[in-house]
């Protein structure tokens, strides 16, 4: 292409401007431009196609090795290697526990289930490990026939293992469907172990049948679907011949009904009656360690005078009441843990002390449900220096109570023996989370605080602002141990506090 002028470019440059015809000097070189670009023109196109083409050769070539390399990946997973022994302990920590089970029998989804779907290996060790299968869920509301089915081949799976059974039974249910489950656990009831049922009226009578035939029953829960599972029912007497039964919880509702248990082999009592029932089981159950003693329908009638002898329960570690009264009855020279739930500050300050005196105990953690006094609870601290974990948990209207008490432990002259300092808010209220805070910094401040603990547990929230819970990050850093948790967690150690069942929380 010849070597354009100056005038030829600038000329060229109107051209591009305008509709103006160019001149036969700008038509050689606008021809030369237009020759020789689309020379390159081609040229480029014949090179991107034929890139093009490598390109999709390269791309077919890489999803096929791909694929071959993905096919052998797998084969140098450790899991290929593990031992048997190992995947056991894991697979075992899959199943759900009792109180994030959503699930029952008949869930494929779930474990140990899904175990038996990932490859051939987990299915052998998940069929041959009778341990996966021994923990039943019934929910009588569930379809009939492939329940049926699944509970069979899972009892089937299980073994001659001992078999840990959770029954709810739903009176608006059909009934003919849960009478059927139930009929097909009872047939290895010489297996169970642990049993929780909520009973309906159609199911009362079936227990009657399971008199006898319980020997290896040792913790048992029992609950009721509402009111209307009461009728016809004046006792439940199956459990009172259970030779190794030594855990009993029962749930009343609506009105009382009578469990009859052998009260001589408890070790863990947590029932929900009449005071005068927990007299009578309490004075014929010397070997309680752990008990949860709820009083209910008592209605008007007084209670009885304590008399001048209390009842000994030489082995009771662990005491939750929900009258403080109740301690005017009882003798435990050995309790370590000691709950109390809602009752007059007064009244609770002098039946505790009485029975400090009594029993000669010293326990080391204490619960207080709704105290309205921090002055009775300081009291109470000043009285027992050998308290080193102190609970303290509000219900609706306790949030003036609650930062009363945050108020109080911010001074640590009468309270510097506390390890531990736990608040719970058990219903929706406004909780000063920075209050918490201050009493927290205050109390790691002080070279004489031996505080190494803290929980705040809200079961409805809220949660603390972004500003206190750095703060309170920055105490955990420190070396605090610290927890603050709402919902579910929450819910799950005020059950702690409170000394409910953990293989069972209701």
């Amino acid at each position: 292409m010849p070597a354009p002028t100056t005038k030829t470019l600038e000329r060229c440059q109107r051209l591009l401007k305008s509709n103006e015809a160019p001149g036969s000097a700008e038509l050689v070189f606008i021809r030369a431009v237009v020759s020789d670009t689309g020379a390159r023109l081609d040229y480029l196109d014949s090179e991107i196609s034929r890139l093009r083409d490598r390109l999709d050769q390269l791309q077919a070539e890489r999803m096929h090795l791909s694929e071959y390399h993905s096919q052998y990946v797998p084969i140098l997973s450790p899991l290929r290697r593990m031992p048997s022994e190992i995947l056991v302990q894991i697979f075992s920590r899959t199943l759900p526990s009792f109180d994030e089970s959503k699930g029952d029998a008949s869930d494929a989804k779930g474990s140990p289930w899904a175990l038996t779907q990932v490859s051939s290996r987990w299915r052998e060790i998940a069929l041959s490990t009778p341990s996966l299968w021994s923990t039943l869920r019934i929910y009588g509301h569930a379809p009939g026939s492939k329940h049926s089915a699944m509970l069979q081949t899972q009892l089937r799976r299980s073994g001659t293992l001992n078999l840990n059974i959770y029954f709810w039974g739903y009176e608006e249910a059909d009934s003919a469907v849960q009478l059927k489950l139930f009929d097909l656990l009872s047939k290895h009831s010489a297996r169970w172990e642990a049993l929780s049922i909520q009973l309906s009226s159609a199911l009362v009578p079936r227990l009657a049948q399971l008199r006898g035939r319980l020997p290896s029953l040792r913790r048992l829960w029992l609950q009721w679907d509402g009111k209307k599972s009461h009728n016809g029912v004046d006792s439940i007497t199956c459990f009172k011949t259970a030779p190794s039964l030594r855990d009993v919880g029962v749930h009343n509702r609506g009105r009382f009904i009578p469990i009859l248990v052998p009260a001589h082999q408890l070790t863990t009592y947590r029932v929900h009656g009449p005071w005068k029932t927990h007299l009578h089981v309490l004075k014929l159950a010397p070997n309680i360690i752990s008990a949860r003693v709820l009083a209910a329908f008592d209605g008007e009638e007084p209670w009885p005078e304590p008399g001048a002898q209390a009842i000994g329960l030489l082995h009771l570690q662990i005491l939750c009441v929900s009258n403080a009264r109740m301690l005017d009855y009882l003798r435990a020279p050995r309790l370590t843990e000691l709950g109390i739930r809602s009752q007059e500050d007064a009244v609770l300050v002098d039946s505790l002390d009485a029975f400090v005196l009594r029993s000669a105990c010293a326990p080391q953690q204490l619960y207080l449900k709704d105290m309205s006094s921090p002055d009775a609870t300081l009291g109470i601290l000043k009285r027992y220096p050998f308290i080193s974990t102190i609970n303290l948990a509000f219900a609706a209207g306790g949030a003036d109570a609650m930062e009363a008490h945050m108020t109080m432990l911010t001074d640590i002259s009468e309270s510097q023996h506390l390890r531990e300092i736990c608040f719970g808010a058990l219903e929706l209220m406004p909780i000063d989370y920075p209050l918490f805070l201050q009493m927290l910094k205050s109390r790691r401040r002080n070279s004489r605080c031996t505080m190494r603990a803290a929980s705040f547990l809200a079961v409805n929230g809220p949660d603390p602002d972004p500003v206190t819970l750095a703060g309170l990050d920055e105490l955990g850093d420190g070396g605090l141990d610290l927890r603050v948790e709402s919902g579910h967690e929450a819910q799950r150690g005020i059950h702690e506090w409170e000394n409910v069942s953990q293989w069972n929380l209701q």
